[in-house]
C-alpha cells in the first residue's frame, strides 16, 4: 500500500520589515524636500524684504533730494536803508500812517499783492517816510500745514535780519509742491541756506517752533477784527474793502490829510 508523501511546506521566506523601511525612507525624503522648500521660501522672503528696504530707502533719498530742490531766491527789489527795516516792518518810525497787511504765504492773491501793489506803495509812500508798512500772519486752514510752517520760517529768518528776503522767497516758491505741502522743513532749510542764513540756527528755530506764539498772536488779532480772507489791508486802522492800488492810494492820501500831511 503506497504511502502518501508528505506535502512540503511552501518555501516562504522569513518575514522582513521591508515595507516599513520603504515607508520610513519615503517619509524622511518627503520631510527633507519639505524642509528645503521651507528654507527656499524663507530665503525668498528675506531677499524680498531686503529689496523692499533698499527700494524704500532709495525712494526716501530721492524724495528728500526733490524736496530740497528750490529755485534761486529772487533779487530783493527793496532799497530801503537798514534803519527803516525792523523785522516784519518797513518804513520810518515817525511815519504818520501805518498800513497793515494780514497775509498767508500760500495765498496766490497775497503773492500778487506783494509783487505789485505793495512794491508800488513802498516806492511812493514808504521810502518817502510817509507810511510804515507792517506784515502780519494769517495762515488759512486750507493751506495748512504749509502756511504756518512758512510763517514760522519768516520769523526765524527775521532773527537773522532777513524777514523780507524770506518773505519774497516764500511767495516765489508758493504752491510748487501743492498748496498745503510746499513748505516742509527740508525745503525751508534749503531756502535758508540759499539766502545765506546760519542754517543750524534757522533749523533749530523752526524745529522748536520758537515763533509759534508770534503767529498765534497775529491770528488772534485777525480773528478779533473778523478777518476771514487774505490779503486784508488796513490803512490807519481802517479796513480797505477793495485793496487795489488805486483804492489804497486814496485811503492813504485821506489818512495823511487827516494828519495834516500832504503827499509831495
Amino acid at each position: 500500500m503506497a504511502t502518501k508523501k508528505k506535502a512540503k511546506s511552501p518555501n516562504i521566506p522569513a518575514s522582513t520589515p521591508q515595507t516599513s523601511q520603504v515607508t520610513a525612507s519615503q517619509s524622511k525624503q518627503r520631510k527633507s524636500v519639505k524642509q528645503r522648500k521651507q528654507q527656499r521660501s524663507q530665503m525668498y522672503l528675506i531677499i524680498a524684504a531686503i529689496v523692499v528696504v533698499i527700494v524704500v530707502g532709495a525712494l526716501i533719498v530721492v524724495n528728500n533730494r526733490t524736496q530740497a530742490q528750490v529755485a534761486a531766491p529772487p533779487t530783493l527789489s527793496s532799497s530801503l536803508p537798514a534803519e527803516m527795516i525792523d523785522r516784519n516792518v518797513k518804513g520810518s518810525p515817525e511815519a504818520k500812517v501805518v498800513v497793515t497787511e494780514f497775509a498767508d504765504f500760500e495765498c496766490p492773491a497775497c503773492g500778487t499783492f506783494s509783487q505789485s501793489t505793495a512794491k508800488a506803495l513802498e516806492e511812493e509812500y514808504v521810502k518817502t517816510g510817509l507810511v510804515r508798512f507792517e506784515y502780519k500772519h494769517m495762515p488759512l486752514p486750507q493751506h495748512e500745514p504749509s502756511a504756518t510752517n512758512a510763517a514760522w520760517a519768516s520769523e526765524c529768518a527775521a532773527d537773522q535780519g532777513k524777514f523780507w528776503e524770506m518773505h519774497d522767497y516764500l511767495f516765489q516758491e508758493q504752491g510748487k509742491q501743492g498748496q498745503g505741502s510746499t513748505f516742509t522743513q527740508i525745503r525751508l532749510k534749503a531756502m535758508a541756506q540759499a539766502l545765506g542764513l546760519d542754517v543750524n540756527k534757522f533749523d533749530q528755530c523752526l524745529s522748536r517752533q520758537e515763533h509759534a506764539q508770534t503767529v498765534q498772536d497775529d491770528v488772534a488779532e485777525a480773528r478779533q477784527l473778523r478777518v476771514n480772507s487774505t490779503p486784508t489791508i488796513y490803512v490807519a486802522g481802517q479796513r480797505v474793502a477793495n485793496p487795489t492800488l488805486s483804492d489804497l492810494r486814496t485811503a492813504i492820501d485821506a489818512a495823511l490829510a487827516a494828519q495834516g500831511v500832504q503827499k509831495p
